[in-house]
């Protein structure tokens, strides 16, 4: 039996109000969960933001992320691969 991975995504961390998260090195952020989208940005990985205003929450997407800052009300599930 070999030790590999199984999924699509095999870590998350969970950002919580009031946070600055840098998803990079071992920690990439390869998709994103919203819980709550008050005061949430996403920094994409090859550049630009999105605001959680834009995206559904308790949805998954796959884009990649390496920083998420979140104000004093949201709250994000960041995937590692």
């Amino acid at each position: 039996m070999s030790d590999y991975p199984q999924g699509d995504y095999n870590k998350v961390t969970f950002v919580n109000s009031s946070t600055t998260f840098h998803a990079t090195g071992s920690n990439a952020g390869a998709g994103v969960i919203i819980e709550n989208a008050t005061n949430v940005t996403l920094y994409l990985t090859s550049g630009g933001t999105i605001t959680g205003a834009l995206l559904n929450t308790k949805e998954l997407y796959p884009i990649g992320v390496n920083k998420v800052v979140i104000g004093a009300t949201g709250k994000v599930h960041v995937l590692h691969r």
